[in-house]
């Protein structure tokens, strides 16, 4: 068939110019060369960028380095402030976040890429400009708010069981039921939980090691923690019925569950990292120490200090009733 050829022919031939040495090669390929040599197999979050690289090679993708300027990373923003690319308006810190992948790409290209005849002199990179940071994001459930959701997931009705499985066996538990208890006991972030098997929960134990074997820790850790004593319970169940290998039966989003919820509760401003900052607030306030906190979380001392050591109950205590 033609077009069969047509599509094998072309794809030789792009695999045969990204390994041919170039002094000015093409942005789509440095960004797959960087996938392929220093993310894949390699970082925790692996499977983010595939899309978040998409999004580059459309405004990027067959441009070559010489030609990208300063004004083309600004018109990027803009493009995906306003949905031109990708699936929806981007939020300034996800930019921000591609266009540090981008630069991450092209300093691959000079020090890392092997073989080294690929490599290119810097002296040709562009200055990538970055939107700035996104706002902290400092929401914090009250005590009925999470009692609300907690009620939502406890009461929603059972799935349909998969194929196989007979009418006569325990309601099964909702996949959003089983995230939200994950999100408030263990305070991780939504990727470490969806990307978690059960064999790296030790419910006999009551610790979870939410660090794959084999992957480098990247600046977001992911943590070997305690098990809370009423997650423990919930999972005994949960691991009862369950016919996946992941806790939350899969890697896939759960943004679409995670609106209805949302919405069936009216709790403004809900989000996944809601629960871990909610969490980590109450453990300052609680007088927690910081460095346990930062244990916990999978952050550094540093940056939970940043952010919660103004909430702990030592804070500034001897500087006052002296």
């Amino acid at each position: 068939d033609q077009a069969i050829a047509i599509q094998r022919f072309e794809g030789w031939l792009e695999e045969h110019t990204k390994m041919k040495p170039s002094s000015n090669p093409i942005i789509g390929h440095c960004l797959d060369l960087w996938f392929h040599g220093w993310i894949e197999g390699r970082m925790l979050s692996e499977s983010r960028y595939p899309s978040l690289i998409n999004n580059l090679k459309v405004f990027f993708g067959r441009k070559r380095v010489k030609d990208i300027s300063r004004a083309d990373a600004q018109q990027y923003t803009k493009m995906r402030e306003r949905g031109d690319i990708g699936r929806c308006p981007a939020a300034s810190g996800t930019i921000r976040k591609e266009l540090q992948c981008l630069r991450a790409s092209l300093n691959f290209m000079c020090d890392r890429v092997e073989p080294i005849e690929l490599r290119i002199d810097r002296m040709i990179l562009p200055y990538i400009e970055l939107p700035p940071p996104s706002p902290p994001r400092d929401r914090v459930l009250t005590i009925e708010e999470e009692q609300m959701v907690m009620d939502y997931v406890d009461n929603l009705p059972p799935p349909k069981p998969p194929a196989g499985i007979g009418h006569n066996q325990p309601p099964l538990i909702p996949r959003i039921t089983k995230f939200v208890y994950m999100c408030k006991y263990t305070a991780q972030r939504k990727t470490a939980i969806l990307e978690l098997p059960w064999d790296r929960v030790y419910i006999d134990r009551k610790q979870i090691n939410f660090l794959p074997t084999g992957r480098l820790q990247t600046s977001k850790r992911r943590p070997f923690i305690p098990m809370d004593n009423r997650l423990a319970d919930f999972l005994v169940r949960a691991k009862a019925e369950s016919t996946s290998k992941f806790v939350c039966d899969g890697t896939k989003n759960i943004d679409n569950e995670w609106k209805k919820m949302v919405k069936a509760t009216g709790i403004e401003g809900l989000t996944p990292h809601v629960f871990r900052h909610t969490w980590a607030t109450r453990a300052a306030m609680d007088g927690i120490s910081m460095d346990k906190i930062a244990a916990f979380l999978g952050d550094t001392v540093a940056t939970v200090e940043k952010n919660y050591k103004h909430l702990s109950p030592e804070y500034l205590a001897d500087v006052v009733n002296r």
